[in-house]
């Protein structure tokens, strides 16, 4: 275990928690996803383990130490973790390769120059190298942020919504590259999203963050197939709920059949229109009870009448 949150609680007030008994705890290479709804606390909380905002109550570890509270250090903060969020902590008069450099003063000089290469190329700043930060835009400060982060070669990386501002491509080279170094380095990785698709792809654990507690936590597959609820499901795609004999019937639009099996609900339904997603179409129906649903199909589905789930 590389860090250990134990019952930890944070409010700004007694009447205004923010979470509450929060515990979990991350394993050395592992990626944890806390996804929820925007205001929950999921970004406070990350500030909390990071000894930068004082905890009310509680204990963090980072590997079997406890962290220092932000009332006991001098500067707030663990020179083990790092964070990424949207406030950007960059030097504004360094240039973007001295911002880099800065963080990696514990390397000796061909090793640091190595490293500086691999991440200015990663993070696509190579033309940017040379121009102060207070210059790039939002999208490249949040490259740099993160590129700044893992040259400190933490322990543990903790991502606000690391991605708002990088397009698919980035996304998806930046991620595959912070997986691999998670695994290779040891560290733990902790990530912040309200977007609970990219958590799937990302983690090896998902906790879903509501009203300021740990309301589940699922392996992807789990939180994908077989949500606790509709309002966590939605948050790993489309979801359809349907009531038969009383019971609540949770699918993904394409866990459905044409033909009947047994066991399986018989559903009427009445085609409305079709959206075009590439591989697939997300066919819209209207049942019975004017209840909307969604399946997903090869083709417009406009002669469907009826499916089984």
């Amino acid at each position: 275990m590389i860090l250990k949150a134990d019952n930890i609680s944070f409010s700004y007030s007694p009447s205004k928690s923010i979470f509450k008994g929060v515990s979990f705890n991350l394993s050395p290479g592992e990626v944890i996803s806390i996804v929820g709804p925007s205001g929950t606390g999921k970004s406070t909380l990350l500030r909390c383990i990071a000894g930068i905002t004082q905890l009310d109550s509680g204990k963090v570890f980072l590997e079997g130490k406890e962290i220092l509270q932000a009332k006991n250090m001098l500067i707030p903060g663990h020179p083990e973790i790092a964070v990424v969020n949207q406030l950007f902590e960059l030097n504004d008069y360094f240039t973007v390769r001295e911002n880099i450099s800065n963080r990696l003063h514990h390397l000796a000089f061909e090793d640091r120059e190595e490293f500086i290469a691999e991440l200015l190329s990663i993070f696509e700043l190579k033309e940017l190298s040379s121009v102060k930060s207070k210059d790039i835009s939002g999208g490249e400060k949040q490259r740099l942020s993160m590129a700044c982060a893992l040259a400190k070669e933490p322990r543990c990386l903790l991502l606000d919504e690391p991605f708002v501002h990088l397009d698919v491509h980035l996304n998806k080279k930046i991620g595959e590259y912070i997986r691999r170094l998670a695994k290779l380095r040891n560290m733990g990785v902790i990530l912040v999203t309200h977007d609970g698709v990219e958590a799937l792809s990302w983690s090896d654990r998902i906790l879903v963050m509501r009203k300021g507690k740990i309301s589940s936590k699922y392996t992807p597959e789990q939180a994908y197939f077989n949500p606790k609820s509709l309002f966590e499901g939605r948050f790993f795609g489309e979801l359809n709920s349907v009531y038969h004999e009383d019971k609540q019937l949770l699918f993904r639009p394409n866990e459905f059949s044409l033909e009947a099996s047994k066991g399986e609900c018989r559903l009427e339904l009445k085609w409305k229109y079709a959206l075009f997603k590439g591989p697939i179409y997300a066919n819209y129906f209207e049942m019975n009870n004017g209840k909307e649903i969604v399946l997903y199909g090869e083709n417009v589905m406009k002669f469907t009448k009826e499916i089984y789930v």
